[in-house]
């Protein structure tokens, strides 16, 4: 007997009609980049059950349709709140209906999006995935980012939506012009953000859906580091796509942090486009309670001459699953590259579920690409060596978690960011025995 395949997401919310709503009194370019957008958007298959990419995060977890499309916010003179935002030369607040701008630096350029596409090419970033093409088409909130040759800048990105009931799309385009030195950090905060509990009723408690879409452009010999704080509260559904394109002899350093959601879906794609272009991608993530965290990352190499080296380490605890999908890309041409993807998981008790799938596609020879992927629990001669030297053995545990994860969090170059990581996870494990 034939079971009928489980359909996918519901996005039937997106239509030409939200779509009229959106770009109502916009620019022209506006409408007309939002129309082609859309156009790729209905074109491309809602992601099914029996995708590799979404085979592990069914439909139930994302339940987009129970969600109304938040408005654009507006632009606001307001003080700003942000955390830490004295440590940077900008930063942009953005709430369920205003915008905070403040710009002290004279090679940073932000502009908000509609004021920005008038100038910028069509298709920023070429993508044929449902989820960028939707982000492009359906953005909410959107800004324009470009980093100009010069000192390194600092830049603050916090996003903060608590309306309940609503479904945001954030955008986020940012070009790092030739030898220039950005260094973004961005916060996804939702609704309140203290520890709650989790249950099997993902629609009952769940009040937040985020859908993002963020382009990164890294021109010759420029430098973007960038850090990914997804601080959910539990009651928040994610899903973001981010894409990058580094030139030649540029680099990017990329850190990406999980440590809240309901559900959380994430796709990373970062291509070593030029010659001697570089990328280091990193990644943290801790989950607990019923939390679902699947992320996907893509090396792609376009270009001969690059490398990619990547580092994702999680945790997952009481009744949580992770899964982390990596992919390594060498396209026909491009020898000498140099490619090294390791995922790291410790499952703490059981119940809690990781899967690891990372993977090759090498159209080319004379290179070097490598994989591995290492599951399983705290060492118990670790935990033995602490006990001996008279440490609980609870906090033995709470020692060897911290030092698991200060790989990554030592790829920070900022030490304030550093310090929040180090606080997050130390709440993740308050309740470890």
């Amino acid at each position: 007997m034939h079971t009928p395949e489980p359909t996918g997401i519901d996005l039937s919310r997106f239509d030409a009609d939200a779509l009229a709503q959106l770009s109502a009194g916009a620019p022209a370019a506006v409408r007309a980049q939002r129309a082609a957008a859309f156009e790729l958007f209905s074109a491309l298959p809602v992601p099914a059950a029996r995708d590799e990419e979404w085979r592990h995060s069914p439909a139930k977890l994302f339940p987009l349709a129970d969600f109304q499309l938040a408005a654009s916010p507006r632009a606001s003179n307001a003080a700003q709140t942000a955390d830490g935002r004295d440590d940077f030369d900008a930063v942009i607040e953005i709430g369920d209906e205003l915008f905070n701008i403040q710009n002290r630096s004279a090679s940073l350029g932000i502009l908000p999006l509609a004021e920005a596409l008038a100038t910028l090419p069509a298709n920023v970033l070429t993508t044929k995935r449902k989820f960028a093409a939707l982000g492009q088409a359906f953005w909410t909130a959107g800004f324009f980012i470009r980093a100009r040759a010069g000192a390194p800048v600092r830049l603050l990105v916090n996003w903060r939506f608590t309306a309940d009931g609503k479904l945001h799309v954030p955008r986020l385009v940012v070009a790092v012009e030739p030898d220039a030195q950005l260094i973004l950090v961005e916060r996804f905060q939702g609704l309140e953000t203290e520890t709650a509990s989790f249950s099997k009723d993902w629609k009952s408690e769940t009040a937040l859906a985020v859908i993002g879409a963020h382009e990164f452009h890294v021109g010759e010999g420029a430098k973007l580091e960038r850090v990914a704080l997804h601080e959910w509260s539990a009651s928040t559904l994610c899903i973001a796509e981010d894409a990058a394109v580094v030139a030649g002899r540029g680099r990017a350093d990329w850190v990406t942090a999980v440590l809240g959601g309901r559900a959380v879906k994430l796709a990373a794609g970062c291509d070593v486009a030029g010659a001697g272009a570089v990328a280091h991608l990193s990644g943290l993530y801790f989950a607990g309670g019923t939390q679902h965290v699947d992320q996907r990352t893509v090396q792609r190499h376009s270009s001969p001459d690059t490398t990619s080296h990547l580092l994702y380490k999680g945790a997952v605890r009481d009744q949580s699953h992770s899964i982390y999908q990596g992919l390594i890309q060498a396209a026909r041409g491009a020898v000498r590259v140099d490619a090294y993807q390791m995922n790291r998981n410790l499952v703490l008790n059981e119940g809690a579920r990781a899967d690891s799938l990372p993977a090759l596609e090498i159209d080319a020879d004379d290179l070097k690409c490598s994989h591995g992927s290492a599951t399983g629990s705290l060492d118990p001669e670790q935990i033995f060596y602490l006990r001996a030297r008279g440490i609980a053995e609870a906090e033995a545990r709470r020692l060897l978690i911290a030092a698991y994860f200060e790989e990554v969090i030592g790829k920070v170059s900022h030490a304030g960011v550093q310090d929040r990581l180090r606080a997050a996870v130390a709440q993740k494990m308050e309740t470890l025995s």
